[in-house]
């Protein structure tokens, strides 16, 4: 799903639960086209770790990057008088835009506490990751919405 066709989720306050509802119905209709069974889970239609891989992405994960990206542009604007609005993204009960920006940019801190982690038989330096410390602001927004794909990946 393309950001233009989730100006929607972004401009307007849809809940968490209809926006769940919406996927439900595109996900029965997605099988019913891809010809899977109904036991077929939703995760692997989504899913950006495994070996088969669509090019479309979940509803409720679009719009938890909208609203968090709202947030942030909210929060770090150029302009005072809204930085000072104090502006709250809603979300609905189930989910708030704030903790999870908060929680992904914590992630990222500790992440660069932990440093580089080798994975398998890799040596060391061979993996490298950006710094949050070291980057700029349009740099950490992109981190930030990595994070919050890699959390509802996980």
């Amino acid at each position: 799903m393309c950001i233009s066709k989730c100006a929607a989720l972004l401009v307007y306050e849809v809940p968490k639960t209809t926006v769940e509802t919406l996927e439900r119905r595109i996900n029965s209709f997605l099988w019913r086209w891809l010809s899977v069974p109904k036991s077929f889970c939703s995760i692997g239609l989504y899913s950006s770790g495994s070996k088969l891989q669509l090019p479309i992405t979940a509803v409720v994960e679009e719009f938890k990057r909208a609203k968090v990206r709202l947030a942030m542009m909210l929060r770090d604007s150029n302009d005072q008088a809204v930085r000072q609005a104090n502006i709250v993204v809603k979300t609905g009960r189930k989910w708030k835009a704030s903790g999870a920006l908060r929680e992904a940019e914590e992630r990222l801190q500790h992440g660069d506490i932990m440093g580089t982690v080798t994975q398998g038989r890799l040596g060391l330096g061979v993996i490298t990751q950006a710094s949050w410390k070291a980057a700029r602001a349009k740099e950490r927004k992109g981190m930030v919405q990595k994070e919050i794909r890699a959390v509802e990946e996980e």
